[in-house]
C-alpha cells in the first residue's frame, strides 16, 4: 500500500521525454512507482488535468533579506519552485560588521527594487559571518535554500568606505577577502558572486563595491575556490564582457570551478552588440 497516490496526473518528469498521463505511488516520503496503480493507499489526490513535476530549482533569486522573516520564501512554492538559490550579483548580507549591516541593505534595496523601511523592519541581523546568517536562516526554513557570498559584501568588510572608490586593493587587503571567501565557503556558501553591471548603485548613489575593482581583483578571489576545491562563480553584467574579453572564461580557468555567467543582454536599439 502507497502512502501516498497522485492519480491521473500530466506527468512531465524533466527527462526531455513528452508528457504522459500516470499515476505516482508514494512511500516514506520517496516515488516508488510511477504507471497505472489502482487506489490502495492512505492518502489519494486527484491531479486529473493538472501537471505533476519535479520541484523546479530557481538558481538566481534575491531571498537573502525575505527568508529571514519568510522561510518559505513565498510565492516560489506556490509556483512550483522548491529550491531557491540566492546571494547573486554580489549582494548579500553577510559576512558583515553591525556598522555595516545598513549599507548591505542599501544596495539590496536599490538594486533589486526590495523598500528600505521592509528590510529596516524586517531583517533580524542577528549575525556576523556567512556560516551565522546559513545558521541563521536554516533554523526555520520551509524551502531547500543555497547562496552564494557576495563579492560586494566581502570588499566592505575588509576595505570599509574604501570599497566604493579605491579601485585597486592592497596585497594585504586581497589576502584578507581570500580568507574570508575561503572561511564563508568552508561554512556552507556554495560559492562567491560577483557584478560588473556599471548601472548598479546603492541608495546613496553610490556604486556597489563589486563595479569598482578591475577585473584582476576578481580573477584574484577566484584562485580561493581551486584552494578549498569547492564552490561554483556566478557573474553578471549589462554588456558581453564574456565576448568580448574571455571573462567568464577566465575565472574558470584560475579557479578550476563552474561559472555561471548571466547575462547577454540583447538590445534592441543596438542588435548587433552581442557580437
Amino acid at each position: 500500500m502507497y502512502d501516498l497516490l497522485i492519480k491521473n496526473g500530466r506527468i512531465a518528469d524533466g527527462s526531455g521525454m513528452p508528457s504522459f498521463i500516470a499515476d505516482v505511488g508514494i512511500v516514506e516520503g520517496r516515488i516508488t512507482d510511477i504507471g497505472h496503480l489502482g487506489t490502495s493507499a492512505r492518502q489519494v489526490i486527484d491531479a486529473s488535468g493538472l501537471v505533476v513535476a519535479p520541484g523546479f530549482i530557481d538558481n538566481h533569486c534575491h531571498f537573502d533579506a525575505q527568508v529571514t522573516w519568510d522561510p518559505l520564501c513565498t510565492f516560489s512554492p506556490q509556483h512550483g519552485v522548491t529550491t531557491v538559490i540566492f546571494g547573486n550579483c554580489s549582494l548579500t548580507l553577510a559576512p558583515t560588521k553591525p556598522e555595516d549591516r545598513e549599507d548591505l541593505a542599501m544596495m539590496l534595496s536599490r538594486v533589486e527594487a526590495i523598500p528600505m523601511e521592509s528590510l529596516k523592519e524586517g531583517i533580524p541581523w542577528e549575525w556576523t559571518s556567512f556560516g551565522e546568517y546559513l545558521d541563521f536562516i536554516d533554523q526555520n526554513l520551509g524551502i531547500n535554500a543555497g547562496s552564494l557570498v557576495g563579492h560586494s559584501a566581502i570588499r566592505r568588510w575588509v576595505m570599509g568606505e574604501d570599497a566604493y572608490e579605491r579601485e585597486i586593493a592592497t596585497e594585504a587587503e586581497l589576502s584578507q577577502m581570500k580568507d574570508l571567501l575561503r572561511e564563508s565557503i568552508q561554512a556552507g556558501a556554495l560559492g562567491i558572486s560577483f557584478n560588473r553591471n556599471r548601472g548598479h548603485m546603492d541608495l546613496l548613489g553610490r556604486p556597489i563595491p563589486g563595479i569598482v575593482p578591475p577585473v584582476e581583483e576578481l580573477y584574484e578571489l577566484a584562485t580561493a575556490l581551486k584552494d578549498v576545491g569547492a564552490g561554483v562563480i556566478q557573474c553578471g553584467a549589462a554588456y558581453p564582457l564574456e565576448i568580448r574579453d574571455g571573462f567568464a572564461t577566465r575565472l574558470g580557468e584560475v579557479s578550476h570551478r563552474p561559472v555561471v555567467y548571466n547575462q547577454i543582454v540583447h538590445n534592441s536599439n543596438e542588435p548587433d552588440r552581442w557580437k
